[in-house]
């Protein structure tokens, strides 16, 4: 019988060998997160299945129960109503997520210890950062379904990021895409050939005949 665990593992491995452009490529269902989360600094990218969060304004006990029942390899994945005015994530909460195997954080509002984070080198993609004072007196809830950067994101849907961006994939279709996302790294790299070989990128897409058909 299959192990889970192993297999969201392998998956997770094969989907980060792609960029996020591959992935958007690669299949319909593959949603972008909204460009307000971006990288919290310089060449972070995670990649795996998503512990969904979702907190209210000023609150993060939910984000401290998420890393209690994660399991290693998971990435969270925070709906925090996009609020930019508190900073429910900082450097201690990277820690505990390091010792757990967490491999990083998208949260759809601010962070606080940004430099601190940066020096962990924990991947975290945010709406910015803002050192205020969070309480813990909200439950809040964990493995639900959420919206995050303006994207549905299910308990187990595969997340990846990098510098352009998070992108969520149906844990459903994560084979599928997989398997696609190496056909357009082929496709993509015969067009290389084709620019090197002295085509044009007009030439390459056949863009002719669409503007031959305005002109008649």
């Amino acid at each position: 019988m299959d192990n889970p665990l192993m297999n969201a593992e392998k998956l997770t491995d094969r989907l980060a060998e792609y960029t996020t452009g591959n992935l958007c490529n690669a299949h319909v269902a593959v949603q972008a997160m909204h460009s307000r989360i971006a990288p919290l600094f310089k060449g972070a990218r995670l990649a795996g299945p998503a512990r969904t969060v979702k907190i209210i304004a000023g609150q993060n006990a939910a984000i401290h129960r998420a890393v209690y029942l994660a399991k290693s390899g998971e990435v969270l994945v925070v709906d925090a109503g996009g609020s930019t005015y508190y900073g429910p994530f900082g450097d201690i909460l990277a820690r505990a997520c390091m010792a757990r195997g967490i491999k990083g954080l998208i949260i759809d509002g601010t962070v606080r210890d940004s430099a601190e984070i940066t020096e962990l080198h924990f991947p975290v993609f945010c709406t910015g950062r803002n050192p205020a004072v969070t309480a813990k007196t909200e439950a809040g809830e964990v493995n639900i379904e959420i919206r995050c950067g303006d994207v549905r994101v299910e308990p187990g849907d595969f997340v990846v990021g990098d510098a352009d961006g998070i992108v969520v994939i149906p844990h459903r279709l994560a084979r599928d895409v997989a398997e696609k996302a190496r056909a357009v790294v082929a496709k993509e790299e015969n067009i290389l050939r084709q620019l090197e070989a002295g085509k044009t990128t007009y030439e390459i897409f056949t863009l002719s005949g669409l503007y031959n058909q305005r002109e008649k």
